[in-house]
């Protein structure tokens, strides 16, 4: 792998290494935002920009900074509007094109490659989708051989042990960058994500919420940009709180499926303005561009459905570069981002995984072998019974072929399952990241009150978290909680089944019972327990205290030191108490 060192440049384009285009091979930027496909877009070469979505399609082609005009190739584009381009415009020509038009594009350059070279943005995401877009991603990886030079980009790439051969055997770059943002991530897990996660967003609408911003001073945070790879969730959470469609940006997949789901609430483009709450799904995880001053980033990941997982050393590392910085937008949580997770302890194990595996090769190792002996229409029934989201085939000219990069895939995919396995798999996986550091619990102080009201289900378990971490955030919220701690025992509290008014009976009581030991009180005093007794009896009655009275309680009093002693003056043992000096002024 050949290093090279961007030292403190803002762009790629501003290295010499990157003057005439992109190099031929693996680019690995590290970071986003670096202006990978602007120098493709403007460099003195004809290239097609190859992207997974087309919303990063329209990003590309919108910057008002490219010295040429680039053509978008996606559905619904015809072969006449591209050679109106062609006409109108001289070299060099620029092509932005999704991945599964890209057939299409190569036919109406009837396959005329040399004079062209290709890059692949967000090339990582050929391993990610290739479970349901496996004959795009087939094609594209096909395609990308008829061209003499090609390059894939990523700023977060495929780790090498999940590279195929085609693409690891390619020259591999990697920058180093001086002075990057790193960002702390603050980790929420939780057994209720959805109901947590609109709860948050609830409290955010009504009460607010308040971090320090990348200069340390508390403010207010003005817009959530939640990162969900669920449109039915996401509906879920709007439907519950009754947003009003103007409130929330939605930005997935334009289809009539989640058109349907969406119902009045429309599907927006990312390149839309902004609003307070802004849902995206993960064809917005990668390349594309939003901005704001002011926006903290929220990912949810349910380790109980396998589509919202998010890999923390590349999709959550591209969602951390969603939010661009530019003339105009600086965001001032740009170092922040939180991360609300569950578990899942019944992922498979690795021998439990590597049997699926064998089984799903055993299988193609059949499929193929009855291939080499079958006719045209035995053929064809055998690519029926292919699946093309579990095998490990696909479909090229008719034809069945083992595929590679499914196999590298289905590894990768249970490897991230793995990983939200337990917390602890987790944290793992953060720590071997560049990008992200260490929670610092100072930043999350006000927060996590936040955080425990929205994901804490009982007064109980909040109570509990109060009395193992005491602070004033907790006190502020909830002022009652301080005086459940000097004046009661966690049995007490577990006797009143936590119950607030309860407990806060039982404070006033422990308040009064002052006043009952303050009136029997005399010093170097002794008491038997039988008088100690009779007279709290007659305290309580005069106090209206409803606890019990009984002798021992004298050991609770705060004003006065009290010594558990026997009497012998009358000749026989008497127990009891021995009163001695006032700790202090006690004020009643």
């Amino acid at each position: 792998m050949k290093i090279i060192n961007g030292g403190n440049a803002r762009y790629l384009g501003e290295l010499k290494e990157f003057k005439k285009g992109l190099p031929h091979g693996v680019i690995n930027k590290t970071k986003t935002d670096v202006g990978g496909t602007y120098v493709a877009a403007n460099c003195d070469k004809n290239y097609i920009i190859v992207c997974p979505f087309r919303d990063l399609v329209d990003s590309i082609a919108a910057d008002e900074n490219n010295k040429y005009e680039v053509f978008k190739c996606y559905g619904g584009v015809r072969e006449t509007a591209y050679k109106s381009y062609i006409k109108k415009h001289q070299a060099p020509y620029k092509v932005a094109v999704t991945y599964d038009s890209l057939p299409k594009l190569l036919k109406w350059l009837q396959e005329d490659t040399d004079r062209w070279s290709i890059v692949v943005d967000e090339y990582h995401m050929t391993l990610e989708e290739m479970d349901y877009r496996s004959e795009a991603i087939d094609g594209l990886l096909d395609n990308i051989s008829k061209f003499s030079h090609y390059t894939f980009l990523s700023a977060t790439p495929i780790d090498d042990e999940f590279e195929i051969p085609f693409i690891r055997s390619l020259p591999h770059y990697k920058i180093i960058w001086d002075n990057c943002q790193q960002i702390t991530v603050k980790r929420i897990k939780t057994t209720r994500l959805l109901n947590g996660l609109t709860e948050l967003i609830n409290i955010f609408n009504s009460q607010g919420i308040r971090l320090p911003d990348i200069y340390g001073e508390l403010k207010e945070v003005e817009q959530l940009y939640i990162f969900i790879n669920s449109v039915t969730s996401i509906k879920q959470i709007i439907e519950t709180l009754d947003l009003d469609p103007i409130e929330v940006k939605i930005c997935c997949a334009d289809r009539m499926r989640n058109k349907l789901i969406l119902d009045k609430y429309p599907i927006e483009p990312v390149s839309n303005p902004n609003k307070r709450i802004n849902f995206f799904t993960k064809k917005c995880f990668q390349g594309c561009n939003l901005f704001t001053n002011n926006g903290l980033v929220i990912v949810a990941s349910d380790a109980h459905k396998a589509n919202t997982l998010v890999d923390i050393s590349t999709t959550m590392e591209q969602i951390a570069g969603r939010i661009r910085a530019n003339e105009e937008s600086q965001n001032i949580f740009r170092h922040l981002m939180v991360h609300i997770f569950s578990t899942n302890n019944h992922i498979l194990s690795d021998e439990e995984f590597t049997a699926i595996m064998k089984s799903k090769e055993d299988d193609a190792k059949q499929l193929l072998s009855l291939q080499e002996k079958a006719t045209p229409t035995e053929c064809e029934a055998l690519i029926k019974r292919v699946n093309v989201e579990t095998d490990i085939l696909s479909i090229s000219h008719d034809r069945l072929v083992f595929n590679e990069q499914k196999r590298q895939s289905f590894i990768y995919k249970h490897k991230l399952q793995q990983c939200y396995k337990n917390g602890i798999n987790l944290r793992v996986c953060f720590d071997k990241s560049e990008k992200f550091i260490p929670t610092n619990q100072d930043t999350w102080t006000e927060f996590d009150i936040v955080v425990k009201k929205a994901f804490t289900v009982s007064y109980e378990q909040l109570l509990k978290d109060y009395l193992e971490h005491p602070n004033t955030q907790y006190e502020q919220e909830y002022p009652e909680f301080p005086l459940f701690r000097k004046y009661l025992t966690e049995t007490e509290m577990n006797t009143c089944r936590w119950n607030k008014d309860k407990m806060l009976k039982m404070v006033n009581d422990r308040k009064l019972l002052n006043k009952a030991f303050k009136a029997i009180y005399q010093e170097d005093l002794f008491i038997s327990d039988k008088d100690l007794k009779q007279k709290l009896v007659e305290q309580f009655k005069r106090l209206g205290i409803s606890l019990s009275p009984k002798a021992t309680l004298i050991k609770d009093c705060q004003l006065y030191e009290v010594k558990r002693c026997c009497d012998y003056s009358t000749g026989k043992k008497v127990n009891g108490y021995k009163l001695g000096k006032m700790k202090f002024d006690f004020t009643l």
